[in-house]
């Protein structure tokens, strides 16, 4: 399992001290033992300079570049500097750096990227199981439910507080009181259903992969399309969705991976990928 720690800062001190003790960085006593010793983990450290000329399109350029051959992404950036990485908040996991005054010392490194890395490999050890992995990758702005967009909110912007993984656990086990088998079906195939109510079933067929072009895509649909909250998942796979009637037929409008609104007419099914490409 390889890791990339990226981190995007403004703090010279910081991205010096990173530079100079790449292989120190990391606290071993937690990554020694527990999920990323099981996993034979292996760590690296990436820095980015951030300034005022920064940007969300070039931060995402550069987490393209590194994350290419990762199985998961832990992205730290400065607090001030946090809504530079709103697009990305559902691809990584994405933890706010405290401030540093003066000289930076192993120490606060250590105390800053042990918690992190104890939620991560938390969240980990939950996405590791295909069941777990159904609700997590549900197309989050177009499968409708309060559950889902509480799970999205723990996983964003509350990650760090106390209960984690207790708490991940809860919220998907509340989601999958939504799976049920069509009651007129002979085969009792499982299907989340949302509020509208829309059916999605998590295919097994790959026979497509989200678009991420730019443009018309946005530069986030591509790390949308691949990762969710900082673990990669097969692009290749998508939800079949439709509804309960004989035929089926999907009417309504959706909030695709970029923003545009995709209006289904009737068709007997939709493609749905886990970022919203339709």
């Amino acid at each position: 399992m390889r890791v990339v720690i990226a981190v995007a800062t403004a703090n010279a001190a910081l991205r010096n001290f990173l530079a100079s003790n790449r292989p120190n960085v990391i606290p071993q006593g937690t990554i020694e033992k527990g999920y990323f010793a099981e996993r034979q983990a292996r760590f690296s450290v990436q820095i980015q300079a951030l300034d005022e000329n920064s940007s969300a399109d070039a931060i995402g350029a550069w987490l393209k570049r590194i994350s290419k051959t990762a199985d998961a992404v832990i992205l730290l950036i400065d607090q001030n500097c946090r809504q530079l990485v709103t697009p990305y908040e559902d691809a990584y996991f994405i933890v706010d750096i405290p401030p540093y005054p003066g000289a930076v010392l192993q120490n606060q490194v250590f105390a800053t990227l042990a918690p992190i890395l104890r939620h991560f490999a938390n969240f980990c050890r939950i996405f590791d199981s295909q069941k777990n992995q159904k609700v997590l990758l549900l197309p989050l702005d177009i499968f409708l439910a309060d559950e889902l967009n509480e799970l999205r909110a723990r996983l964003t912007v509350n990650k760090m507080d106390v209960g984690f993984a207790d708490d991940v656990e809860q919220k998907i086990s509340r989601l999958n009181e939504r799976a049920r088998p069509k009651g007129q079906r002979r085969f009792k195939r499982v299907y989340f259903v949302d509020d509208r109510p829309l059916w999605f079933h998590f295919g097994l067929e790959q026979h497509a992969m989200a678009e991420t072009g730019v443009p018309p895509h946005a530069e986030h649909c591509w790390h949308t399309s691949c990762f969710r909250f900082g673990r990669r998942f097969d692009c290749k796979r998508h939800f079949n969705v439709d509804d309960d009637s004989t035929p089926t037929k999907v009417f309504g409008s959706f909030i695709t991976c970029h923003g545009e609104t995709f209006n289904a007419s009737g068709q007997s099914h939709l493609n749905v990928f886990p970022n919203c490409f339709i």
